[in-house]
């Protein structure tokens, strides 16, 4: 009999593990599955009646009828107008953002400038400040996104329904954001030409006593991060340019402002928002309007895309007019106007286009906006409640058991040969295609062996078995005659449900659940021995206390994140209160509050045990499977960029590349967002080599650069797919072999880092780097464009235009402009993947030479240390002051960036940028500092000679 029941308790919690982990949607079903199962079987009872499953049944529905009444027909809270609030505050979010990029793009003068709409700007937002805005609007994508699938699947009461907000909630609000994050990273890109020069002295007095504090491992990382192409651009040309276009970008922008601001207007009137959160000066928060009239927002419609033509003609005409020269302004640029393709060029392309696009998206939103606002009208504004549209599939593998806690990351082919799973569409379509005659049916072996590997390698097998073994670990006293009432009356049954619901995917969150629900049980178990001691026992005593005790419980659980602590003090304090009152169990209060107790400890400590030694699941281990499968699905993306360079002819993109990008997008970004949990996660799980903290600078650093490539290479295909690329459609046969050359070095740094990844086997010293094909690119670009417009010169004779002339102005087509803003990316996305080397060399090391020419990156700094050490100076010469921070160790680095920064300080305020540009601030003082140390040998010369 007993051995029966360990039967059946062993499958239902191996079940219940599996789904857990498959499926975190079917958590709550799993887990009512699991608890009558765990206490009917584990019970000194061997009759079956109807008062037990009544004991299951009756609290349960009549909880959950108490729940649905409260919230439907009492407090009922509706998600459709919290869905209208999240999207405008995205919105608003969005547009700050944007306005600010674009303010400081356009800010290449030593003075302050006025807004886009002309008032003067009292503050200015600095470079770091957009930098960790990006992080922001990722988070209000997600939320924004997450709010309409629980809207869509649950009821709402309202004149439309929810999900038909989202080609705005969802679909615009990715893009904008997409393109919003691409202006910040032109800012960026402007910075690292121009530098600090946009900076006003109000921002300077601002940050003046404000003293960063670098840290050992910040030097490292500053010593990683590569030189920028874009830093050796030409600055009074991008000066130039930015003057020429500025205007016109103003202009867009301030049609985007307000055309943003109507979409809020028409969400908050479709979805009965109150107030409009807004972002503009003043007291108060604009109302609900009870109106809209749509043709007002025809005008609006009609203004919008006047204005994207209207910019398209005038910022062409702008750059047509700086490459002929209409303005001579010799103050301003010296020489001949090169706005062939180059760095400055790319700049201001991707800004230009990006900016268009976002403006683009906007129109798009606005229409539907105004498809609302009808829909809202036809049904006569009568509310009416709208049953959830579920799809099922969808609905099973789109949320999560908590926020804190995520599925584990597969491991399948990724690990093993950088494969993806998912990705054999093509193989699997041809088996399908083939033959039934030449189909084989596979004997019982093969199915056999199938399965073993496939449990083998499914990280779900894994959990379920774990926790069924943890589990049975903590009960097996109910499983032996003589030791059954033992386990029942010292609640041995509450340690079994503890381990199921502290058990997680990782030792490290599995110690963090532990610990909050330990303290949650402790808390709670107090407040119940407390409020049956008050009055020996007096059920008003008790129910008034527990009902003081649930507020703040509750509060902690709705309003905190750590919510599963308030879960379990609630609960705590109710089963010692109330279940000592009536006496389920026999025991004292005293004795059910040390039960609790010490049962929570047990389950906990066996819990994590189970974690740490059977076939422990590191939070590192995952992080660095969410890393690599993030690397592959980043090389499927240049795979799709990459389209066309085994192929002679001119390549149009198609729409099935769009799709395969697409999902590999959505993978790339949710390995990502996996590697910052588990990232968290590593934290507050033990480790025998050391502290963490060294690494997981590095690790944070890595998860930034791949968010950024991942965002280029969106990018990219975006501005392909919106406005085409005419190098590819007209000189692809011309440049083919190019392409191939920068695609070939991308490929193979990224399976580099792969392998470094999930191997831990060290790095070259070199990898061929995709700078100099990229930049063979760009020159034979140049060259075609140059001869094809000699050409057509020497054919049209009537032409008054220098020879070069009719070919700039092509490159100003909007495909021309859209491959300068793509060019950009790439140019990005290539300094990112050798950073992205370099912080892995810092992990798993490199094979370097031990001595020697080869040892150091440049022959140059090699000769500069020989001639030093013939000399004897030992490093300390004026000339030792004109070598590069990058070619120092970490002591002279810091020594030096110390010295720089002492002597800086005084003088001028540091600018406030973010840490990947530190680097490029720190050059450049150091540039300053070798000017005048030059300076100051000369002076003391001249004064010699005298």
């Amino acid at each position: 009999m007993m051995t029966i029941r360990a039967i059946f308790l062993t499958i239902s919690l191996f079940v219940h593990g599996y789904v857990r982990s498959s499926t975190p949607r079917l958590f709550i079903l799993v887990l009512l599955m699991v608890i009558p199962i765990l206490i009917g079987l584990t019970s000194p009872i061997y009759e079956m009646s109807t008062v037990f499953p009544k004991q299951f049944f009756y609290p349960i529905l009549t909880a959950s009828a108490i729940v649905l009444l409260v919230n439907v027909a009492v407090f009922p809270e509706f998600g459709s107008t919290y869905l209208g609030l999240t999207t405008i505050e995205t919105l608003q979010e969005t547009l700050k953002v944007q306005k600010d990029a674009s303010q400081l793009f356009l800010t290449y003068r030593n003075c302050p400038t006025s807004d886009i709409n002309g008032n003067p700007a009292e503050k200015k937002t600095s470079l770091k400040d957009l930098t960790e805005a990006k992080g922001k609007l990722r988070k209000k994508v997600a939320e924004c996104k997450g709010v309409l699938i629980e809207c869509s699947f649950e009821l709402a009461f309202s004149v439309l329904a929810p999900w038909e907000l989202k080609p705005i909630a969802s679909k615009g609000i990715k893009k904008l954001v997409a393109n919003t994050l691409s202006l910040v990273g032109a800012c960026e890109s402007k910075y690292a030409l121009l530098g600090d020069e946009g900076v006003t002295d109000n921002q300077a007095t601002e940050k003046k006593h404000r003293k960063k504090k670098h840290s050992a491992e910040d030097v490292n990382l500053d010593q990683v991060r590569p030189r920028k192409e874009i830093e050796a651009g030409d600055q009074q040309l991008l000066r130039y340019l930015l003057e020429r276009v500025e205007e016109p970008l103003n202009g867009l922008q301030a049609t985007t402002d307000r055309c943003i601001d109507i979409i809020n207007t028409c969400v908050a009137y479709t979805y009965d928002v109150p107030t409009l959160p807004s972002l503009k000066q003043g007291k108060g928060a604009p109302r609900r309007p009870k109106g809209i009239l749509v043709q007002e927002l025809d005008v609006h419609i009609d203004w919008l895309e006047n204005a994207i033509e209207e910019f398209g003609r005038r910022s062409t005409e702008a750059l047509e007019g700086a490459a002929i020269k209409e303005i001579n302004d010799a103050e301003m640029i010296d020489g001949e106007v090169d706005v062939m393709p180059r760095d400055e060029i790319f700049l201001i392309s991707s800004f230009m286009l990006n900016l268009r696009q976002a403006a683009s998206h906007t129109l798009d939103m606005l229409k539907h906006s105004r498809k609302l606002v009808e829909l809202h009208k036809d049904r006569k504004e009568t509310r009416r409640i709208w049953f959830p549209k579920i799809k099922l599939r969808k609905w099973l593998f789109s949320g999560a058991e908590e926020p804190e806690s995520l599925p584990a990351a597969k491991r399948d082919a990724y690990l093993k040969e950088g494969g993806d799973p998912d990705e054999d569409e093509m193989t699997s379509r041809e088996k399908l295609r083939e033959p039934r005659e030449q189909r084989r049916k596979k004997t019982v072996r093969e199915r056999v062996a199938d399965f073993l590997e496939w449990a083998g390698d499914s990280d779900d097998m894994l959990y379920a078995f774990k926790l069924t073994l943890g589990v049975m670990l903590v009960t097996w006293p109910a499983f032996v005659s003589g030791w059954q009432m033992w386990f029942y009356h010292n609640r041995g049954l509450w340690v079994g449900l503890v381990f199921i619901l502290v058990f997680e995917n990782a030792v490290g969150s599995t110690i963090w659940i532990f610990a909050l629900r330990a303290i949650g049980t402790l808390i709670g178990s107090v407040w119940g021995y407390a409020a049956y001691e008050a009055r020996n026992g007096n059920e008003y005593v008790i129910a008034v206390m527990i009902l003081i005790g649930m507020i703040p419980g509750y509060y902690v659980q709705l309003g905190t994140q750590y919510m599963k602590a308030g879960m379990i003090c609630t609960i705590s304090m109710c089963v010692v209160a109330v279940s000592t009152h009536l006496q389920t169990v026999p025991g004292s209060s005293q004795e059910n509050f040390t039960k609790r107790s010490v049962t929570m400890l047990i389950g906990g400590a066996t819990a994590t045990l189970v974690q740490m030694i059977i076939l422990p699941a590191k939070a590192r281990v995952r992080l660095k499977e969410s890393l690599a499968s993030a690397i592959v699905q980043i090389t499927k993306m240049e795979t799709c960029i990459a389209y066309g360079v085994d192929d002679s002819r001119n390549i149009v993109s198609t729409p099935r590349l769009f799709r395969k990008f697409g999902r590999a997008v959505k993978k790339a970004e949710a390995a990502l967002t996996s590697a910052e949990t588990f990232l968290g996660f590593t934290k507050q799980e033990p480790r025998l080599k050391g502290s963490f903290d060294t690494q997981e600078v590095v690790y944070k650093e890595i998860i930034f650069v791949l968010r950024q490539i991942v965002d280029k290479m969106e990018n990219m295909l975006q501005m392909r797919k919106a406005y085409g690329s005419a190098v590819l459609e007209q000189y692809n046969s011309l440049v083919y072999s190019y392409r191939r050359n920068v695609a070939a070095s991308i490929t193979l740094m990224l399976f580099a880092c792969h392998e470094a990844l999930t191997t831990k086997l060290p790095l070259p010293q070199f990898l061929p780097s995709a700078r100099l094909p990229h930049l063979r690119m760009v020159v034979r670009v140049r060259q075609i464009l140059l001869e094809e417009g000699e050409q057509q010169e020497r054919e049209e004779l009537s032409e008054r235009l220098d020879p070069s002339a009719g070919a700039r102005r092509r490159a100003l087509r909007l495909k021309f402009l859209s491959w300068n803003a793509s060019t950009a990316a790439l140019e990005e996305c290539i300094e990112y993947v050798e950073e992205l080397v370099d912080l892995l060399k810092m992990l798993v090391g490199s094979n370097e030479f031990r001595s020697g020419l080869l040892h150091r990156p440049t022959y140059r700094e090699y000769v500069e240390k020989m001639r030093q050490q013939r000399m004897g100076t030992g490093g300390e010469s004026v000339e030792g002051d004109k070598k590069t921070l990058s070619s120092t160790t970490t002591s002279s680095f810091a020594g030096k960036l110390a010295k720089i920064r002492g002597k800086e300080e005084d003088a001028s305020a540091e600018i406030d940028i973010p840490n990947p540009l530190q680097r490029i601030h720190s050059r450049r003082a150091v540039a300053k500092m070798g000017r005048r140390g030059s300076r100051t040998v000369e002076g003391v010369r001249e004064e010699e000679d005298m």
